[in-house]
This record gives structure tokens, C-alpha cells and sequence, in this order.
């Protein structure tokens, strides 16, 4: 790993830490979705007792992701960018990331063929491309 990217490891990191209001939580994940014109992300936290909340970070962790995804595609032996990247953190400040390069990402929004097309120009997978969603009508 580079420098470069362990510091964004931790700008992430430090990012969806200072997101989290509430006290007493045990655990928080933070999901980041992308293709190349399209992203989305998901951040939850669960309390002590069970309870699950969601949460938004600043906007510099959006940045970071995006920017982490462009700088690990050459340290992946084919080239490939990750679809789906996921934190987790606990409260003691440990932190892992899973990122996930061979599953397109499962987005709410339906990204444009467009952007689709873009994705597959900058980041070629034929084996992948066919596996697209269907536009809706």
C-alpha cells in the first residue's frame, strides 16, 4: 500500500469517525458505490442496545473514496477499480476496508447506459459488462 493511499484510509476514516453523533455506539459502516460518473453511499452505525441508525459524513470522505478508487486500480494485478469499498470502525478507532472488484455495485439510483458506457471504456471488464441492469422504461 502507498502513502498515498494508507492517508486516505485514514482521512476516511477520520471522516465517518467525526460523522458519528451519537454516544455509545459499538460499530459503524460506511458503504461507498461507484462507477466512474455515478456513486453512491450508505452509512449506518448500531447503538449498544441493538439499534441501528444511518449517518452522513462530511463531504471530504466522498472525495477521498473516489480519489482511493482511481489510485488502487494500478496496484491491482489487471487493472481493475473496486465497484463497492466498505469501512468499518470501531468506536476505539480500528478501522478495515472490503473492497469488492468482480460484483458490479447494487445501486438504489439506476445509473444512465451513458455512464455505464463510461465506466466500461475507462475500466474494461467485458466479462462484467453484460451483467449491467436494464434501463428502465
Amino acid at each position: 500500500m502507498t502513502p498515498e493511499i494508507e492517508q486516505l484510509h485514514q482521512t476516511i476514516a477520520q471522516g465517518v469517525f467525526d460523522g458519528l453523533q451519537d454516544d455509545g455506539w459499538t460499530q459503524a459502516t460506511y458503504s461507498h458505490l461507484a462507477i466512474t460518473l455515478f456513486s453512491e453511499e450508505a452509512g449506518l452505525y448500531q447503538l449498544a442496545d441493538g439499534q441501528q441508525h444511518s449517518f452522513v459524513p462530511a463531504a471530504d470522505v466522498t472525495d477521498a473514496f473516489e480519489e482511493l478508487r482511481t489510485r488502487m486500480v494500478p496496484l491491482n494485478p489487471k487493472g481493475h477499480a473496486w465497484y463497492t469499498a466498505t469501512l468499518t470502525l470501531t468506536p476505539d478507532g480500528d478501522f478495515t476496508f472490503d473492497f469488492v472488484y468482480d460484483e458490479l455495485p447494487r445501486f438504489e439510483g439506476v445509473p444512465s447506459a451513458s455512464k455505464w458506457e463510461d465506466e466500461f471504456r475507462t475500466y474494461p471488464r467485458p466479462e462484467l459488462q453484460a451483467r449491467v441492469p436494464p434501463q428502465p422504461k
